[in-house]
């Protein structure tokens, strides 16, 4: 058997916090009132192959009868005897509403083999049996669905990525600040769809917005194209101008044309290329003052998979 590393042993740790009694116990309960007697007890042990049974009246735990109580009540004469006189009285218990990891703390302390449940810290009121297996087997069923959870969701990423191939196209209008940043929201949650990881929609958000932003404040209208691809991302930004008349000024952190009444409106404060770059795996930029401006930013989406 694979020994378990760190982190699994601490996502165990973390679900056993999360699981509770109800979850893993058994409902179906054998019991039986004080007046029953150690033989009627053992035979049902034998017959049904469990090794202890809670002693309920009225449906309130009272006492225990393990099978060390039989093999005592065998030694002393006393098997024909009821239970009541000579059952477990001190009985441990769980509250159904607690996680399986304060049940595991009893089992370790204790060395029990099960624990009745009870249906609240102050209630006497049976309402299950818990035992060590139960704990182990719905931690199994409980990781495996989760396994299974994670395999369909990178599955199902694959296969969208697979069929992923959408073009997106985006007519940019000038001084449209009302509609400011829906063409990168309209791309952002595209991708989410499409199931890329949450850190490469980050760094295309950032670009589109950028440079949407950019076409806005500084253009006379343009467009951008987002084209989605397996292993990249890539987005076309087009203007009409006027261009940018210093390039190396323009990817410098803090430079804006920007004017006051922008300013005001808390827009150019001289990052928009900035941000683009770094959130680029690949950065072009041309721009003239008789073309405008046309920006080229690579998105690689196959390291994030990985």
């Amino acid at each position: 058997m694979a020994a378990f590393n760190e982190r699994q042993i601490r996502f165990v740790h973390e679900l056993m916090y999360q699981i509770k009694v109800s979850e893993a116990m058994t409902t179906e309960v054998v019991t039986f009132p004080p007046t029953a007697r150690f033989r009627d007890i053992q035979l049902c042990m034998k017959e049904k192959r469990f090794s202890g049974t809670p002693i309920v009246q009225d449906g309130d735990l009272v006492g225990i009868v393990s099978i060390d109580d039989i093999i005592t009540a065998f030694d002393r004469g006393c098997i024909d005897e009821p239970v009541q006189p000579h059952m477990t009285r001190h009985v441990h218990t769980i509250p159904q509403n607690y996680s399986i990891i304060a049940a595991s703390n009893l089992f370790a302390k204790y060395r029990y083999g099960r624990l009745p449940v009870v249906e609240r810290p102050s209630s006497r009121k049976l309402v299950g049996i818990l035992t060590f297996g139960d704990i182990l087997s719905n931690l199994l069923l409980k990781m495996n669905t989760i396994a299974e959870r994670i395999e369909q969701q990178e599955q199902s990423m694959h296969q969208k990525m697979q069929h992923a191939g959408d073009k997106l196209h985006f007519e940019l209008a000038p001084d449209n600040f009302d509609l400011a940043g829906t063409a990168s929201t309209s791309v952002k949650k595209h991708l989410q769809k499409l199931g890329v990881a949450a850190a490469i929609v980050r760094r295309v958000a950032v670009i589109c917005y950028e440079a949407e932003m950019n076409v806005i404040i500084h253009s006379l209208g343009g467009f951008m194209d987002v084209d989605i691809g397996r292993e990249q991302i890539r987005i076309h930004v087009g203007d009409d101008g006027p261009g940018i008349p210093d390039l190396e000024k323009a990817l410098s952190p803090g430079y804006t044309t920007a004017n006051e009444k922008i300013r005001a409106l808390g827009f150019g404060a001289g990052m928009g290329l900035v941000n683009i770059k770094r959130c680029a795996d690949q950065f072009s930029i041309n721009s003239s003052m008789e073309t405008g401006t046309e920006i080229e930013a690579v998105v690689r989406t196959e390291p994030a998979a990985e």
